[in-house]
């Protein structure tokens, strides 16, 4: 009865913090509020790991399938990231180059967990100017290390995708990819390079030695297609790098692995007559004004030689740049990120 009664003589003001002390009990009663709510909501989100994602692509010309899968794809992206255990605050920034003489050279969106703020900016992009093929990889790189706000937190991991289909441009007095790749691991941020239809033996060269300073990974993009053959059977073809590979009957669902990984497996085997036709459409960045090469007439009649070989439901499709495995690419590599600097389990 003695403590009921203590209990009602505590004055109304000491309700409103939320907390009164019993005598002979030795710790504070709390109740609810809406300021210790906030703030446990506050603490939990400060105790989660943090995966500072970034985006650094090319959008010239060329480059509108790629984009659209960006934009299509992000947001499930981070909500399969964001389901391990511990869950991590997902951060998404992103910078878009084209080069010179174009609309911009850089356009950066800083870091943010607001999914659908991140949707909106990668749906502002859209892809256009280019024609010469080098592009500003470098500065791109650049402000991509030194304007979006990376993470400072010891629980943060910070992984930067580099995507495109074209070579650094290098101009004189220009930043260099090589001072920007160590730049880069010497903060902690890993760069994985991805390169898209197109890009030449000299880029895919550049990519590699990027990614190998950064501590990260190349992969060349895979792109998908269903062609009819001259027998009349459905058959999935899978372009990726200067290849194109034809996957076994019953494999098909898997083809996001990768050509090397199928290959690897024996799911996929090389396709020479789709090889010889892969390979002028990417010489030639098939439908990419600006970018024909003066070899493109005598490459034209190759094509069509090709296609009468034995592939005559390929028709003019070429490699649908908007059906690659960039998705499934970026979600293996974070979660591999996380799991190596976070100990995240995606099990």
């Amino acid at each position: 009865m003695r403590v009921l009664k203590t209990v009602k003589s505590v004055s109304a003001g000491l309700l409103l913090f939320g907390t009164v002390v019993l005598p002979g009990i030795y710790s504070p009663v709390a109740f609810a509020s809406g300021e210790a709510s906030e703030k446990a909501v506050n603490d939990a989100k400060a105790e989660r790991p943090i995966l500072d994602l970034a985006f650094l692509i090319d959008t010239t010309g060329s480059m509108g399938g790629e984009i659209e899968m960006v934009k299509k794809k992000t947001k499930d992206l981070v909500a399969k990231l964001a389901s391990g255990k511990p869950a991590p605050r997902v951060r998404v920034g992103l910078v878009a180059y084209r080069d010179r003489g174009d609309e911009y050279v850089t356009k950066v969106f800083p870091f943010s967990d607001d999914i659908d703020k991140v949707v909106k900016d990668i749906t502002s992009l859209s892809a256009a100017g280019g024609g010469d093929t080098p592009e500003a990889v470098n500065q791109g790189m650049h402000a991509a290390l030194n304007e979006l706000a990376w993470s400072k937190d010891k629980r943060a991991s910070k992984l930067l995708f580099l995507i495109g289909d074209a070579t650094p441009h290098i101009y004189s007095g220009d930043y260099k990819w090589e001072d920007e790749a160590k730049n880069a691991i010497s903060r902690g941020i890993q760069i994985n390079t991805i390169g898209c239809n197109g890009l030449d033996t000299s880029g895919t060269a550049i990519f590699e030695k990027i990614a190998k300073l950064a501590d990260g990974k190349f992969e060349d993009l895979a792109y998908r297609r269903e062609i009819v053959s001259a027998d009349g059977k459905k058959e999935t073809l899978i372009t990726s790098g200067r290849g194109t590979y034809k996957l076994k009957a019953g494999s098909e669902g898997a083809w996001k692995a990768g050509a090397r990984e199928l290959e690897a497996k024996g799911l996929a085997v090389a396709s020479p007559v789709a090889a010889a036709e892969s390979s002028i459409l990417s010489a030639d960045f098939a439908s990419v004004p600006g970018r024909m090469s003066s070899a493109a007439p005598a490459r034209a009649g190759a094509l069509a030689r090709s296609r009468s070989g034995g592939y005559a439901g390929a028709g003019g499709a070429g490699v649908d740049r908007g059906d690659s495995n960039l998705d499934e690419m970026m979600l293996n590599a974070a979660k591999a990120k996380l799991k190596k600097d976070l100990s995240v389990d995606y099990r």
